[in-house]
């Protein structure tokens, strides 16, 4: 029996943030730099965190009839802050220990 491989019909992946983002990393010849990665997960976080004020305010009037995706929201913003605060961490932690080497 012969197993076709994979790897020859799938194509990469799209990054998830939107048209500007992904034409920025195409002119730079496919590669992202941290900053293009960091201002991405920010404004994730900044997404993230106006879609749950603005469940907060719908919750409030009562114009939400699904409080499962209210809930979803909430994680989403959640993970989206972690991942950040991580990413973050990784970074200043990767710094210091350059900065430590000696020369």
């Amino acid at each position: 029996m012969f197993i076709v491989p994979l790897t020859s019909s799938i194509s990469p992946m799209e990054r998830t943030m939107g048209a500007n983002a992904v034409n920025k990393t195409e002119e730079a010849e496919g590669e992202a730099t941290f900053l293009d990665v960091f201002k991405s997960l920010v404004d994730n976080v900044k997404e993230t965190d106006a879609q749950v004020q603005q469940d907060a305010i719908d919750l409030m009037l009562g114009d939400i009839d699904d409080l499962a995706q209210v809930q979803v929201n909430l994680e989403k913003a959640a993970t989206a802050v972690d991942l950040l605060v991580t990413v973050k961490n990784k970074a200043v932690d990767a710094y210091n220990e350059i900065m430590r080497m000696n020369v």
